[in-house]
């Protein structure tokens, strides 16, 4: 992205947190931050995905806002950043971002997830790849234990809270309906970068 600064790959252990993030909410930010924290991260790169492949003839906003509110969501929390080493990533699958991260870093890679996404983790593009590049780190989203849908070794660190209590989804529902409640989900600069562009209004 033109004017965007260097980004520094440097350090031992990384993390790295994809997704849509249409849009960022609250909770991905408190995962970044415990993962840091806990696993003595370098840093926590969230990787906003162009294309991503399970969203096929969906509605998304385009890469650029969504990159906006996740560069504005972590701006203020040390050794978390935004890279955008998936923007010419079509479709934008996992696997490709922990190849192009493990190009640009001899670090040990952490992949931070939700437990409902490893719930379906052997239904991604080639999973066993993804096991060998990184860590996964999981964060529960509700009472049943994180399993790992897949047979074979995996390195895998669960954590027991934050809970993922909070959607992309249901803030998009919230902010579409003018719900105040949909605001207080989203980091303040998130919010306020959907009311001046005037994003998920439905009208």
């Amino acid at each position: 992205m033109n004017g965007a600064p260097q980004e520094d790959w440097r350090g031992a252990r990384i993390g790295i947190l994809g997704g849509t993030f249409d849009p960022p909410h609250v909770a991905h930010v408190r995962m970044g931050v415990a993962a840091r924290d806990a696993l003595s991260l370098d840093r926590v790169f969230y990787s906003p995905a162009p294309h991503p492949p399970h969203k096929r003839g969906e509605p998304v906003l385009p890469w650029e806002h969504r990159r906006a509110m996740i560069a504005a969501a972590v701006a203020d929390e040390p050794g978390l950043a935004v890279t955008d080493i998936e923007s010419g990533h079509d479709p934008s699958y996992t696997v490709d971002l922990l190849r192009a991260a493990a190009a640009r870093t001899s670090a040990d890679l952490y992949l931070i997830v939700g437990a409902d996404s490893l719930a379906a983790f052997g239904a991604w593009h080639e999973p066993l790849e993804i096991l060998r590049l990184c860590t996964l780190v999981v964060f529960p989203r509700d009472d049943r234990a994180p399993r790992l849908a897949l047979d074979g070794p995996a390195s895998l660190v669960v954590f027991e809270s934050p809970r993922l209590d909070v959607s992309s989804s249901a803030v998009r529902d919230a902010l579409a309906t003018g719900d105040a409640g949909g605001a207080r989900l989203v980091p303040a600069p998130v919010a306020a970068y959907i009311a001046r562009y005037q994003l998920y209004r439905r009208l």
